[in-house]
């Protein structure tokens, strides 16, 4: 796919520097949807976007590039380092003449990086999403393959990738403290910029649109509703979602829950929810495509995941004023601070998590001072315009960094 799709996107003048987004895929993840809302974001005065993708995958995230005109490319690229890939790559590039290459993840960062320094493009930036910063610090044995690989072989590649990246970029300053640790990195280059969230879409949500929302999913009148959002697979633990859901109807008989969403395991459980018995008390929406509606319809949100290195409903969810109930693995002690912003459990304990929620729906107080603070942390810390605000200053500075060494050399020259 090589195209310049129509929409109504601003088209800047040719004097906008051009920064070339390299990306394995347009899928949904939470990485992408990062890279899609900076893309639709920039300051079109500042920065044009043009968009490269190894694969074929797309999701509902390749609608909005689209619709912003945003020139897309699809450079295919099989396992292994590939000539020909860095030559379509190197063609690429001398056609849309980039100031800024922008990479997501060690594969493009190792080809946008070679090809970037053998055309003389020094100003480059390397993303790392949550799940590339993942270290052997811990197993999930639960899961098809390795998370990581510890390899000598991929520890080089990712000392290859941080050398030709003028700056490597990650969410949480201790994923890439971690990541640079195990793969001997030098930590100077590296910043943190965290995925953000449109806090406007969450503040437009009307007392009405709530109402006609928890109407229409058959939640009565002073009923708690808890809920989540996402894939419906084997890392969310659904199963400990449901079973704490149960023990806590003991205690607060006035929960509902809600699981917004789709994956492979929705069969078993709903098979799960008519075992315990809590078939009238849960309800699957699918996919769903008025996240803010539905999370601030929520009075609990929850995250019961085994592991989440940086979940971005969790963030949506604290955009939201939502109260939280999560484990307390990976970073999300980070994100959501118990008893500041949420009650957070062990990973994979029912009954814990099942008080958590009882906690929650019995006392409305407590809930509406989690939900405060945690809009507060997240006006201060995760909103779509300091993140994009971050990476238009990061590409000033790589670009700054650059036009010192031409300076240099130039000098040396002469």
């Amino acid at each position: 796919m090589d195209r310049q799709p129509g929409g109504g996107g601003v088209s800047p003048s040719p004097e906008v520097p051009t920064v070339l987004y390299l990306v394995d895929g347009l899928g949904l993840s939470g990485k992408t949807k990062a890279m899609v809302d900076l893309v639709c974001g920039l300051d079109p005065e500042r920065y044009r976007p043009v968009v490269a993708c190894f694969d074929k995958e797309r999701s509902p995230l390749l609608q909005p590039l689209i619709t912003r005109n945003v020139p897309l490319h699809e450079i295919p690229c099989p396992d292994g380092l590939n000539l020909g890939v860095m030559l379509r790559l190197g063609r690429l590039m001398r056609q849309v003449q980039p100031t800024v290459v922008h990479c997501y993840n060690p594969r493009t960062m190792l080809y946008g990086g070679i090809v970037a320094r053998t055309l003389g493009i020094k100003a480059t930036v390397g993303s790392l999403s949550a799940f590339a910063c993942l270290t052997p610090d811990q197993t999930y044995d639960f899961l098809p393959q390795k998370l990581f690989t510890s390899s000598r072989r991929n520890r080089l590649r990712n000392q290859v990738v941080a050398r030709l990246m003028g700056a490597l970029v990650t969410v949480a300053r201790s994923l890439g403290e971690r990541f640079c640790r195990f793969n001997g990195i030098d930590t100077a280059r590296l910043r943190v910029v965290s995925y953000g969230v449109d806090l406007g879409r969450f503040d437009r949500v009307t007392p009405s649109e709530i109402a006609a929302f928890r109407q229409s999913i058959g939640v009565p009148d002073g009923a708690v509703l808890i809920g989540s959002v996402g894939r419906l697979v084997e890392q969310k633990d659904y199963p400990t979602q449901l079973r704490a859901m149960a023990h806590a109807l003991r205690a607060a008989p006035q929960l509902w829950m809600v699981l917004a969403g789709d994956g492979p395991l929705r069969g078993e459980l709903e098979a799960l929810v008519a075992s315990l018995g809590i078939g009238g008390r849960v309800k699957f929406l699918g996919h769903c495509t008025t996240v803010p509606v539905l999370l601030r319809s929520m009075d609990i949100f929850v995250l019961a995941s085994k592991f989440e290195p940086y979940g971005v409903a969790v963030l949506e969810a604290k955009a939201a004023a939502t109260a939280i109930a999560a484990t307390d693995v990976n970073e999300l002690p980070e994100l959501v601070p118990d008893g500041e912003m949420g009650l957070l459990s062990p990973s994979g304990k029912p009954e814990a998590m099942g008080d958590a929620f009882a906690r929650l729906a019995n006392d409305a107080n407590l809930r509406r001072m989690l939900g405060k603070n945690a809009a507060a942390d997240a006006f201060k810390r995760h909103s779509l315009t300091a993140a994009i605000d971050g990476y238009q200053a990061i590409y000033d500075d790589v670009r700054l960094v650059r036009s010192h060494q031409q300076g240099r050399a130039g000098r040396a020259a002469a």
